[in-house]
């Protein structure tokens, strides 16, 4: 079995019934940005994806849009694994506008 990108409805039900983990690079900078696992998780369950990336190694991935509390948009790469739990919150940063348009959904040429 090929696998795909995690769809928006695999990450709602993985992160409702808390079949998922942070990598070890998603935690320190959720950490040093004051992120919350609640904000992280509203951020998701709430967010949209913007970009796919089926031949991500080792696992293929996709980029969700989201927002905090506070009103600033962050992106959260998720990947789709093999081994559960399958949801891999793979890094979580706040978007460059020197590299997002003003939606934070479409890069800059």
């Amino acid at each position: 079995m090929t696998l795909k990108p995690p769809s928006l409805r695999f990450i709602r039900e993985h992160l409702q019934n808390n079949r998922y983990r942070l990598t070890k690079h998603a935690t320190v900078v959720r950490l040093h940005r004051g992120i919350t696992i609640a904000e992280l998780k509203r951020a998701l369950l709430h967010g949209e994806i913007v970009e796919r990336y089926p031949d991500d190694q080792p696992y293929p991935s996709c980029l969700v849009l989201g927002w905090l509390a506070s009103g600033d948009p962050v992106h959260i790469v998720c990947s789709r694994g093999e081994v559960e739990p399958a949801l891999r919150i793979v890094t979580v940063y706040e978007p460059d506008d020197d590299r997002w348009e003003r939606d934070y959904k479409t890069r800059k040429v």
